[in-house]
């Protein structure tokens, strides 16, 4: 055997001996790692459950598998609710809110991810700035029918009626559970931020020109209520100005003086 096939030959086997060497390593460590939780649970008491955890990190749209996900003993006391414990329940699934490294895959960062805005054929389809406040709370869904006001500095205007919501989002991912805390507490939804809407072309401008300088409300009217007449009275002025005007009542023709305030004499009637 020559001088350079020795070499290669001593290279080979020096790599093939370091692998060997990390294999075992990894296996040992990980061997050691299972000991010492399976010590700490056994120290701690109480019942145990098989539960499916993640693995690595799990973005969201990838689809869970054995390649990312396995089964392992956990505490039913430290668990967060709706943790999933069989095969059928997790792989094949898809994760709709990211996990970590080691977490308990539970049934409400699963489910399947919305589909594509489907847009009638004669609207647009135009996104606006939201929030919780200006959106009945964050109660507006797809398909909710609302009415649009733009709100600005003393003036309030109906800008649009009967307008379709397509899509908001809080309803850009869809779970297939109910909206439940990481530990079972709570809910995950988070404020609005912005809402589509499905509007006629010639009013796409208008609403894209209120929203950048106003705020945008949306309203739903009951099924009884049309909107389509309603002319604010402050529109045209300062609404902190017109809520201070008195009424005026009417009596046998003439105007009434307001409560605590005396007539003068010289607009006493002559008899």
């Amino acid at each position: 055997m020559t001088r350079p096939k020795a070499r290669i030959l001593l290279a080979l086997v020096c790599g093939l001996l370091a692998a060997l060497s990390m294999a075992w390593y990894a296996s040992g460590v990980r061997v050691e790692a299972t000991q010492l939780r399976q010590n700490a649970l056994a120290d701690y008491g109480g019942e145990q459950v098989q539960v499916f955890i993640a693995t690595r990190d799990i973005a969201v749209g990838e689809t869970l598998s054995a390649q990312n996900s396995s089964s392992e003993l956990w505490l039913a006391d430290l668990l967060p609710s709706g943790a999933l414990t069989t095969v059928d329940e997790v792989y094949g699934k898809t994760v709709v809110i990211p996990l970590l490294a080691n977490e308990p895959i539970i049934q409400a960062k699963i489910g399947e991810l919305a589909s594509p805005v489907s847009v009638p054929d004669d609207l647009c389809a135009v996104s606006i700035p939201s929030e919780d406040v200006l959106a009945v709370g964050g109660a507006i869904r797809p398909g909710s029918v609302v009415a649009v006001y733009a709100v600005g500095a003393g003036s309030v205007e109906l800008i649009a009626q009967d307008i379709l919501v397509l899509e908001t989002s809080n309803s850009s991912l869809l779970t297939s559970s109910e909206e439940t805390g990481v530990f079972g507490g709570g809910s995950t939804r988070k404020s609005l931020t912005w809402v589509t809407l499905a509007v006629e072309p010639e009013l796409v401008q208008g609403i894209l020109a209120a929203s950048r300088d106003k705020n945008l409300y949306l309203v739903l009217p009951g099924a009884a209520v049309d909107v389509g007449g309603f002319v604010a009275p402050w529109s045209e002025g300062d609404p902190t100005q017109e809520a201070q005007q008195t009424p005026e009542r009417e009596t046998g023709g003439s105007t009434a003086p307001s409560a605590g305030t005396t007539p003068l004499k010289g607009d006493d009637t002559d008899e």
